[in-house]
């Protein structure tokens, strides 16, 4: 089963991290500590753009 992450552009200060497209805990900038990912019990509600889709098998 493939593995889906982002990697994500946070929206207030330009920080790009890589963050689970499934989280479960909500995700913060490590810069600026704004929520770029709230759990929805399916895929993550998103406050970032994405940059690039990675896929781990």
């Amino acid at each position: 089963m493939a593995r889906n992450f982002y990697k994500a552009k946070c929206n207030e200060c330009g920080n790009e991290q890589v963050i689970f497209s499934r989280a479960s805990t909500s995700v913060e900038c490590l810069v600026c500590g704004t929520v770029i990912a709230k759990p929805t019990g399916g895929q993550a509600e998103l406050n970032a753009e994405i940059i690039e889709h990675l896929e781990v098998e």
